[in-house]
């Protein structure tokens, strides 16, 4: 018999039905700092091109494509669940077509190769089987010069230094996959320090 915390864990990895509703906005509320944060370092240009990974009930989203003009937003995520709040909580931003949202994984998405400016996701890496692959495939959407930012906070972690060392990880599978100039900083939020990793798709003559 599944228990209640396990239920929970697994809603979060993938909101369903109605506890995935009531997911979706415990998320919404207890992540809204760490949205603001993200975004903040994103400081995305009006013009850029993005991609959310892992949008969730859409908070980010939202953030985001308020300061874009003449730029673009597409996000993806594979719970049904977080489509629909998504969905309504950017509906402006879906009509008039500044926001694209996708139900699926990142293999299913059928954009062109360097196509984004930037490409980040909030707590979204740690779930997947082959983060390298995964890590590459995003490499292959963004422009040269593009950023890929992973924003996440690792709620098992027990002290700062394990905390460190899953960012260390994390870096090196940027490193693998190719990405240059990562950058890792640490910001104090609740419950646990927020971790935030940065790479750039540099040109072959670029990369030192």
């Amino acid at each position: 018999m599944v228990s209640l915390k396990q239920n929970l864990s697994g809603q979060f990895r993938k909101p369903t039905g109605l506890l995935g509703w009531f997911t979706g906005w415990l998320l919404a509320v207890n992540n809204k700092e760490r949205s603001l944060f993200t975004v903040r370092k994103l400081n995305p240009k009006p013009t850029d091109y993005l991609l959310e990974i892992g949008y969730g009930p859409g908070v980010a989203l939202n953030l985001v494509a308020q300061r874009l003009t003449s730029g673009f937003l597409a996000g993806i995520d594979h719970s049904e669940v977080m489509f629909r709040q998504a969905a309504k909580r950017n509906k402006k931003f879906v009509g008039n077509r500044k926001l694209k949202l996708h139900c699926g994984t990142l293999s299913d998405l059928s954009y062109p190769a360097d196509y984004f400016d930037i490409i980040y996701g909030s707590n979204v890496h740690f779930f997947w089987d082959e983060t390298v692959k995964e890590f590459q495939k995003i490499y292959s959407l963004l422009k040269p010069k593009g950023r890929l930012v992973m924003v996440f906070q690792p709620r098992w972690a027990r002290s700062e230094e394990e905390i460190r060392e899953i960012a260390k990880k994390t870096s090196e599978e940027y490193r693998k996959a190719g990405f240059r100039r990562i950058v890792v900083e640490f910001e104090k939020l609740n419950p646990v320090t927020c971790i935030y990793i940065e790479g750039r798709k540099l040109p072959s003559d670029a990369i030192a």
